[in-house]
């Protein structure tokens, strides 16, 4: 395996693949991760917005030159601060956790712009363009562009507004630079600006609200997959009171007879009650043994991923049996484990399972080298690592997980099971 060294788990030595060590820079790239489709739809239609606002104004720039006779020396380099500096505010806003000052900034963007265009009519020495242009006004190029902000941010209405003004106030002060005097004729062609740049915007306020509804749609499933478990458990629990009551208590009851009961038949009632009084979330009665646990988390290992290696170690100093709820969670939780390791630490990655078996306590650990992720970055669709480990052994009476990861430097997942009363 190539890569530089770095120290992994457990004090073993594993290896940083060479790709992995750019991931902390696509993060700062990327940006933070977003929990919905939506939020991640209006954060790239924003820098990219934000980029075409500060590209139009440094590829106009040998026109903004050109025309600068036209108005005081101070006008040409303020517009175009007006116009990028809130453009560079809306893409450096993008990389923040949240989105909260969308609209504000959107906003600024709007009101630069028209600010920028407003104080061309103060700065006008009163000449026109030289020949035959066409403008005279290089704001004239773009004006519904920051109007688009908006729309990222679900504004249509202020978008809309900001469409028409400064469209027709930038074709107000170009024909003043061009004539010297308004045609009102030409702003039909605003009109089609106009139309054009909404159509832009429709597409922004389609892809904004199918992201809304994709989110809708994705927590609707969830809650409907949860109200499905939870009626599934309900039926289980039921047809366990069914069978307990027909196997159990009427056998108890029909067995009662005059005169003293048969021996046995106290214990038989008492372990029924108990068996009524168990929850679900308890761990049943079934229990296995050292040897079994160990053999299991062999076969599972084998089964899941024949290249992964393991180091089980077994403390004989006391004999221990282990709840059979405990074990099935523990080895279920460290294949998922396994898998995600094939899945998502990258080719060449390789992965030990580490154990420790006591009498009071369990521990499992699924070690890898492979390019690693930030733990608290992990978008809520993936299920593997929320419900698949996490809410498996949390759900465990006396189950804890623990996750350690970091891009670049590996991931050490580690599942364990404490019976009650240990330390």
């Amino acid at each position: 395996m190539s890569g530089a060294a770095t120290t992994g788990a457990f004090g073993r030595a594993s290896a940083m693949p060479d790709d992995a060590r750019a991931h902390p820079w696509r993060n700062r790239i990327v940006g933070p991760s977003d929990t919905t489709d939506r939020a991640r739809v209006q954060r790239i239609g924003a820098r990219f917005v934000g980029c075409g606002l500060i590209t139009f104004t440094v590829g106009l720039s040998p026109v903004i030159a050109a025309r600068a006779e036209l108005t005081d020396a101070w006008w040409p380099p303020l517009s175009a601060a007006l116009v990028v500096g809130p453009a560079l505010l809306v893409i450096a806003a993008t990389y923040r956790p949240t989105l909260r000052y969308q609209t504000a900034l959107a906003a600024l963007s709007s009101i630069g712009f028209l600010l920028a265009t407003a104080l061309w009519f103060v700065a006008w020495d009163g000449d026109v363009a030289p020949g035959h242009s066409w403008w005279s006004v290089w704001l004239v190029q773009f004006p519904g562009v920051p109007g688009l902000v908006f729309g990222m941010a679900g504004r249509y209405l202020l978008a809309i507004g900001h469409i028409v003004v400064a469209t027709f106030l930038a074709q107000t002060a170009n024909q003043l630079g061009v004539y010297g005097h308004l045609r009102p004729e030409l702003y039909l062609g605003s009109l089609v600006t106009i139309a054009l740049t909404c159509v832009f915007l429709a597409v922004a306020v389609v892809t904004v609200r199918t992201a809304g509804l994709l989110d809708e749609t994705r927590s609707a499933a969830m809650d409907a997959a949860a109200t499905s478990a939870a009626s599934t458990a309900k039926e289980a629990e039921r047809a366990r009171f069914a069978a307990l009551i027909h196997d159990k208590v009427i056998a108890i009851l029909l067995a009662v007879d005059v005169g003293r009961p048969r021996p046995g038949l106290g214990t038989q009632a008492v372990t029924a009650l108990d068996e009524l009084d168990r929850r679900d979330d308890e761990p049943p009665a079934a229990t296995t043994g050292v040897d079994e646990f160990v053999q299991r988390v062999r076969t599972a290992i084998a089964a899941t991923d024949d290249d992964v290696e393991r180091e089980l170690s077994i403390n004989r100093s006391a004999s221990g049996r282990y709840p059979g709820e405990a074990v099935s969670a523990m080895i279920e939780a460290m294949c998922e484990a396994i898998r995600n390791v094939r899945r998502h630490a990258g080719a060449g990655a390789s992965c030990l399972v580490v154990g420790d078996f006591r009498a009071d306590r369990v521990t499992l650990a699924v070690v890898d080298d492979g390019q690693g992720f930030d733990p608290d970055r992990v978008p809520p669709e993936r299920l593997g690592l929320a419900v698949g480990i996490r809410g498996r052994m949390t759900g465990l009476a006396g189950g804890d997980v623990e996750v350690r990861s970091e891009p670049g430097r590996g991931t050490v997942v580690i599942v364990k099971w404490v019976r009650d009363g240990g330390s």
